[in-house]
């Protein structure tokens, strides 16, 4: 009866680890372009709603490929104004 304990407990932390890093992974991505199919919010309620197995679904499916996840920083530079403008 120990070892069943012990065993679905390691489940159950393997579980939330799980799930709480596909959580975190799919808020910081920047952009929703980024993602393989879908948007940063079918994925956090697909995880949420999901657990164990939207988590793997979002990990083999929707998780962006390798590559820099960083924001664009601000160069100080606006944009030119829309053509007819007067300014």
């Amino acid at each position: 009866m120990e070892a069943f304990f012990l065993i679905f407990s390691l489940f159950f932390v393997a579980n939330i680890v799980l799930v709480a890093w596909a959580l975190v992974d799919a808020i910081r991505v920047p952009e929703d372009s980024m993602y393989q199919a879908g948007s940063k919010l079918v994925w956090v309620l697909v995880i949420l709603l999901g657990g164990f197995i939207g988590a793997t679904i979002y990990l083999v499916i929707g998780r962006p490929k390798s590559g820099p996840r960083t924001v664009h920083q601000w160069d100080g530079q606006l944009p030119p104004p829309p053509p007819g403008t007067v300014g």
